[in-house]
């Protein structure tokens, strides 16, 4: 209890005066006609110069996100004449595939849109040196290919066509694909992609530094931070920017859209407006406003700022951190609180978390097919989160809830070391549930091997459990700890006194516990 009240002390001293600090989870921040909305911006298949089928793509997006845009490499109008190896032919000829088969990528458009349950954006990508990359997304399924052209006549483009413009990998040093802010329209460009497969453009120094690519680390100029101090205005997406054709992989980037509803028209008002966020992989909720204006906005001159969060994660919340011109003055821990007999009260969070195996060193290379129920005795299954990745990529295997009631959740799933970030290869399912301590949770596996394990929530809450398939090295998996309320929600607010001397801006940055974490999209303040 010291070290909580010492680190809250500490940093709720740094110019905030707190108003509330984390208690019972109230309604949302935001105005009732928003919700939070999850999808894939940009994403790759063979439809282009990636790997995987179209079909499996859509199939994919439409079984776990909300809206999801796949983005086929159309075009890189200043590549060199030959690089090394002579790649250039490979993205060349990708270029080729992708207008040789837009007409069948729009007819997947028109079959897979079904606004209010799952909404499709038409989109290309667009290559420069000296520019940087940008997706372009249509507001409607009538779309075209412009023809290879430079970025003055792609933006043109983009206003007869009522497009959006997103600028991704922003922190690639400019003349090497690095965005090149100088000729951004902020009409058409009023959001940037901080995260994605790549790593994140918060700053040189955030975490997940870019590491898998040829083109050096972040350059410091070109991260957001930097380009929020030098006056920029720009709200914040993620998306995975994945090129196995798993639209949504987990921990590769979801643009979160703050929307009345859901439809392409709304996705684009939210994304004009810069009532976005960005998440690495789990869904994290998060509200923001400043004033009772919500992120993005841009707000006149007041000495009084009062700040309100709401954060609501799937793991435990590390910390929520308010920046106020690129410098934090707010911490909130969420980890530190303690839980109490009421806990119980609220619903908690269970991991389900498999997939650790052989390595590839062992000379076993195989791929482990997992058939999957979570059941609930005495409890309710309020909802399920899953946490899908990319690799291996296996055209005719999918990952799939199967089904969901409020007593059971059956998945299917494969994994494999193989074609991972960073070698992890671990997927998971995740349940929000209520219950209390003598709560009964069941694992049964049919596949990789016939398992079953059973434990109260109040035994969960106390460790977690190991669950082996076999002797070492055949795969296992780990129900995780119970997470209570106490720790993945917190919602506080502050005020904020500025003597309007310099135009400022607030944004929050979220960090749970497992390292999934969210960025919201700026609030700006004008000066005196």
């Amino acid at each position: 209890m010291k070290d909580q009240i010492s680190r809250r002390a500490c940093f709720q001293a740094l110019g905030a005066a707190p108003l509330a600090g984390a208690g019972s989870m109230p309604e949302a921040v935001d105005p009732p006609a928003y919700r939070n909305y999850f999808g894939d911006l940009h994403n790759h298949d063979n439809v282009g110069y990636a790997q995987g089928s179209l079909g499996r793509s859509y199939e994919i997006a439409r079984a776990h996100l909300d809206f999801f845009a796949f983005t086929p490499h159309e075009q890189w109008y200043d590549i060199r004449k030959r690089y090394e190896l002579n790649i250039q032919d490979k993205w060349i000829n990708g270029f080729a595939v992708t207008r040789a088969r837009w007409n069948e990528v729009m007819e997947m458009n028109r079959r897979f849109d079904a606004p209010g349950r799952f909404v499709v954006i038409p989109a290309f990508e667009w290559h420069s040196n000296s520019d940087g990359d940008y997706h372009c997304l249509f507001p409607s399924l009538e779309a075209e290919l412009p023809g290879t052209m430079p970025l003055a006549d792609l933006q043109a483009f983009a206003r007869r066509h009522g497009c959006i413009l997103v600028p991704h990998h922003p922190a690639n040093r400019l003349g090497h694909r690095g965005a090149n802010f100088a000729t951004r329209d902020p009409q058409l460009s009023p959001v940037l992609e901080i995260f994605s497969e790549w790593g994140c453009a918060e700053s040189d120094r955030s975490p997940y530094p870019y590491i898998r690519h040829t083109e050096g680390g972040r350059w410091t100029l070109n991260t957001l931070q930097s380009l929020l101090a030098r006056g920029y205005r720009m709200g914040v997406v993620a998306s995975t920017d994945d090129h196995l054709g798993y639209p949504g992989a987990y921990r590769e980037g979801l643009a979160a859209i703050k929307a009345s509803e859901l439809t392409r028209e709304a996705i684009f008002d939210a994304l004009r407006n810069r009532r976005t966020y960005a998440v690495t992989g789990d869904r994290i909720e998060l509200d923001f406003r400043l004033n009772g204006e919500t992120m993005g906005r841009e707000l006149p001159y007041v000495h009084e700022r009062r700040i309100e969060v709401a954060v609501t994660g799937w793991d435990q919340v590390d910390r929520v951190e308010i920046f106020k011109n690129n410098q934090v003055i707010h911490r909130d821990f969420p980890m530190d609180n303690r839980p109490t007999a009421r806990s119980w009260e609220r619903p908690v969070l269970v991991r389900f978390e498999y997939g650790w195996g052989p390595w590839p060193a062992l000379g076993i290379v195989r791929v482990a097919d997992w058939a999957i129920r979570l059941a609930v005795k005495d409890g309710e299954i309020e909802a399920v989160q899953p946490c899908f990745l990319s690799g291996p990529l296996e055209e005719g295997r999918r990952d799939r809830i199967l089904e969901q009631t409020p007593q059971a959740v059956v998945a299917t799933s494969f994994t494999a070391l193989r074609q991972q970030i960073d070698d992890y290869s671990q997927k998971a399912i995740v349940l929000r549930l209520r219950g209390t301590a003598a709560t009964r949770l069941t694992l049964t596996l049919d596949a990789p091997a016939k398992v079953s394990v059973e434990r109260s929530l109040g035994q969960l809450a106390e460790s977690n459990e190991p669950v082996f398939t076999g002797e070492f090295p055949r795969e296992s998996g780990l129900l995780n700890r119970v997470v209570f309320a106490d720790h993945y929600h917190t919602s506080f607010s502050f005020l904020d006194r500025d003597d309007g001397s310099q135009a400022t801006w607030y944004y929050v940055r979220v960090t749970q516990a497992n390292g999934q974490m969210a960025w919201s999209s700026p609030i700006w303040v004008e000066r005196a």
